[in-house]
């Protein structure tokens, strides 16, 4: 297996929010030097708080997960993924003056009976897994994976990731391959727009249909069987895994669409079945 990810191996550094410490440093060295009056001490000892709190936390947990690593009190998970998931959702920001929407993106899978669940990028220290690479990684149903993990009583008793093994396979994401984004984008719009002769373009027919061969004249039956929100959504963002004879598969919601060049060198949807 690759190690994709290993939280006790990532190096010691300071926080990017912790540059807010700048403000109240910077509102002191105007009182002080500029604005050539007494400045109290409270802004700088603000700065000087806020710098420390923050990389303070940081350091803490960084320190006490390569602890645990090197005290082998981590518990490991073993086995191949049974349930993935990939769920894009967006709300309004009650919190932002503009009320603009907030995208969230929660990921997880379950192996060996155990589940675990992060939202992208949602991650206060950098000795957590939360898919935040570029390209983020594509968990498909039935990849092995080695998880390193404990149960944090900081995080509402979350299971924590600080360390992922996958086998090769899985951990892919290969839909930022321009002309296939292309593709899928087009068939999600043609879904959203219930446009049948468009998605039609975008299918090899005939097209096995959860074992049973559909014709260009069940497009219909097709079209209606993928108008699912939650399903669009998914296919939106998702994550393709490319497989050894040069298709493509993405995994939504326990619906396998698997894609591979037709005639003309072109991506087309080759067959929709339930499971991986």
């Amino acid at each position: 297996m690759n190690l994709v990810f290993d939280g006790p191996g990532q190096p010691m550094g300071l926080v990017p929010h912790s540059l807010i410490a700048l403000l109240p440093l910077a509102v002191w060295a105007y009182r002080r030097f500029v604005g050539r009056r007494g400045s109290s001490l409270v802004w700088l000892l603000a700065a000087v708080g806020i710098f420390l709190l923050l990389n303070g936390i940081v350091f803490w947990d960084q320190s006490r997960v390569r602890r645990m690593a090197a005290d082998g009190t981590l518990q490991v998970t073993r086995g191949s993924i049974t349930q993935s998931w990939h769920i894009v959702s967006r709300e309004r920001d009650w919190t932002s003056r503009t009320l603009s929407y907030r995208t969230t993106v929660s990921e997880g899978f379950d192996v060996a009976g155990v589940r675990f669940r992060w939202n992208i990028g949602d991650s206060f220290s950098p000795a957590t897994f939360s898919n935040a690479a570029e390209p983020p990684l594509a968990f498909p149903e039935g990849a092995a994976v080695e998880v390193s993990w404990f149960v944090d009583p900081a995080s509402e008793d979350e299971r924590r990731i600080v360390r992922l093994r996958m086998e090769p396979g899985g951990a892919r994401a290969t839909v930022a391959d321009a002309e296939f984004a292309a593709v899928i984008a087009g068939f999600v719009a043609a879904l959203e727009s219930a446009d049948a002769t468009r998605l039609a373009g975008l299918v090899q027919f005939p097209v096995n249909f959860a074992g049973h061969m559909l014709g260009a004249g069940q497009v219909d039956d097709l079209r209606a069987a993928l108008a699912m929100p939650a399903l669009q959504s998914c296919l939106r963002t998702a994550a393709a895994e490319a497989l050894h004879d040069g298709s493509r598969r993405i995994v939504c919601h326990g619906v396998t669409l698997l894609f591979a060049r037709a005639a003309g060198d072109a991506w087309r949807l080759r067959e929709l079945r339930q499971g991986p």
